[in-house]
């Protein structure tokens, strides 16, 4: 009985043995870390150069990573380092990862799912939407250096990090313009942020994407209830900018006018026209203000522009009313500076108003239910531009 309980222990061992060899060799090695190999994501930054804009008294660019997974195994992004250098030397180092990368990550397909994890499936491709904060105490950066680290996901998934090509800083100060509107309380919708519609508004002309609309603001006044509007909330008569006179922000000519477009009724899930490339402004201006740089006043209401192509205007001089035309679902003023004559194929620059005051606000809800705007004390404001949801004054 020993004797055979000896055998068949060893037989076990050898078995239990054989196994684990066939394990092993079913079981491929993990690929090294950081060989492009298996890496295969693509990654390039957008637009050609990054620009500088200042709003409530800090320093940001903005820039985009487009990536695409080429290989056949999920990739998770883990960590998105941004190195800012001014002739060589650091002088910006942001880190974005768990949260606050998976809020900057934007897979095309819209998969939410794996939007929440900021993965990529293979075949896959994303947008990451970048705006660094930059410090008053050093010099602004000449070039930004992007590092993605990722975590493959499959048996062939490859680990590490990736450099992309350094992108460049434009370091000139934004142009410098009058408002396009007067008055109190205007407040700076869609404005400025890492998180704003216009900051996300990714439209593609001949298989290139632009943002056009990258530092644009959607100019809206509010009342003393809170709202845009009092009273009938589908009436456009009913909206506190309604009608208000749009002026020029500087000399310059004309180069595009479109006229003719009905207006939308407010907040209805229809539009008077179909939105194609051509009506998606409405009824706009385009004014070239010279060096490559172009005003565009969108949503115009129909019948009141006043300036035509070739025409030559000056800084105040009022070239129509706001309204509520194209892609728009109430009346307001979207107004943006861009490289181009056009409010799609473009992108999108930052500008600086010469003067205003920024107004601290709250809006509240009475027992009643009934909201009411609350504002604070003022701070005169020069050479900035309102950032998203800023309250502002304009007095000529």
């Amino acid at each position: 009985m020993k004797i055979f309980a000896f055998c068949a222990g060893l037989a076990l061992a050898i078995s239990l043995a054989s196994l684990s060899r066939n394990a092993q060799a079913q079981t491929s090695p993990l690929p090294p870390l950081n060989d492009p190999l298996y890496i295969r994501l693509m990654a390039q930054t957008s637009p050609t150069q990054a620009e500088v804009v200042e709003g409530a008294s800090v320093k940001h660019s903005a820039y985009e990573l487009y990536i695409a997974n080429y290989g056949g195994t999920p990739m998770k992004i883990a960590e998105v380092t941004i190195s800012g250098k001014h002739r060589g030397k650091l002088t910006l180092e942001e880190h974005h990862a768990g949260e606050d990368l998976k809020n900057m990550f934007k897979l095309a397909s819209g998969k939410t799912e794996q939007e929440s994890q900021a993965i990529l499936e293979p075949g896959a491709s994303a947008a990451i939407f970048l705006f660094p904060a930059l410090t008053s105490d050093r010099p602004t950066p000449d070039r930004f250096e992007t590092a993605i680290k990722v975590e493959g996901q499959g048996d062939h998934g490859g680990s590490g990090t990736i450099h992309v090509a350094p992108i460049m800083v434009d370091r000139a100060p934004p142009v410098v313009i009058t408002s396009p509107v007067d008055g109190p309380d205007w407040q700076a919708a869609n404005g400025p942020s890492n998180t704003s519609a216009h900051r996300r508004a990714l439209l593609f002309v001949n298989g290139r994407g632009r943002i056009g609309q990258r530092y644009a603001i959607d100019w809206v006044q509010l009342g003393n209830n809170g709202l845009t509007y009092r009273g009938d909330e589908h009436r456009n008569a009913s909206y506190f900018a309604y009608d208000h006179e749009i002026r020029a922000v500087a000399d310059g000519t004309i180069v595009d006018v479109k006229d003719g477009i009905p207006e939308n009724t407010p907040n209805s899930d229809k539009t008077a026209v179909q939105i194609t490339y051509d009506t998606l402004a409405g009824n706009r201006i385009v004014e070239d203000l010279g060096g490559g740089r172009f005003a565009a006043y969108a949503h115009l209401r129909p019948g009141t522009i006043t300036v035509k192509r070739g025409s030559h205007v000056h800084a105040g001089q009022i070239i129509g009313r706001l309204g509520n035309t194209g892609n728009s679902s109430e009346p307001h003023l979207h107004f943006q500076i861009c490289d181009a004559p056009s409010f799609v194929d473009s992108e999108g620059l930052p500008f600086a108003i010469d003067r205003f005051t920024r107004q601290s606000y709250r809006i509240s809800t009475d027992t009643a239910g009934k909201q009411h705007l609350t504002t604070g004390s003022g701070v005169q404001i020069s050479n900035q531009e309102p950032m998203e949801n800023e309250l502002d004054n304009f007095r000529r």
